[in-house]
């Protein structure tokens, strides 16, 4: 008897252990670690000041941009807006899998058909500042300039608004 449960016993355990064994190996294979040398990630922070009277519903209005994007922009992977206590300032978090996911939501706004979105945009909000974070072309950069976005906008204080390029020295991503 005492054979048998202890037969029965180390059956469960090792049962248990592989488990636990093929569970941890099946989700290390599933996810995909990716060096910032290789990554084509682009994360976009955009700065704005909420103009006077448009703080109520600004939830319900970032909640509707964000499912019009994910709706409508494969290379999108996030789309956040963060705000501050005081409720003055909002951080709006973008990012894409690459560049060119960036280039299409842009043209989108300016040329396309969010382009009649914007007096809502800027009836809510005023840019205050851009930090474009990951591997940034040439090619995005005059996109932008082409725009008449990077150094053509003024901020609250009435100064020029310049994007601020970032590229990676080092890290990595987890996919």
């Amino acid at each position: 008897m005492k054979k048998l449960l202890l037969l029965v016993f180390s059956y469960v355990l090792l049962s248990c252990s592989q488990t636990h064994s093929e569970k941890t190996n099946s989700s290390v294979e599933e996810t995909q670690i990716i060096n910032d040398k290789d990554n084509k990630d682009l994360i976009v922070l955009v700065e704005w000041s909420i103009n006077e009277g448009s703080e109520v519903g600004l939830e319900e209005w970032s909640d509707a941009w964000a499912k019009m994007v994910i709706d409508s922009e494969p290379l999108t992977t996030g789309w956040r807006f963060f705000i501050n206590e005081d409720r003055s300032r909002v951080t709006m978090y973008e990012s894409y899998k690459t560049w060119e996911g960036l280039m299409h939501h842009d043209k989108r706004i300016t040329e396309g058909d969010l382009k009649d979105r914007l007096p809502e945009v800027f009836a809510r909000y005023k840019f205050e500042g851009v930090t474009v974070l990951g591997p940034v072309t040439d090619e995005l950069k005059q996109f932008f300039v082409d725009l008449g976005f990077d150094k053509a906008m003024k901020d609250s204080n009435d100064q020029l608004i310049e994007f601020d390029y970032r590229t990676s020295i080092g890290g990595y991503t987890k996919k």
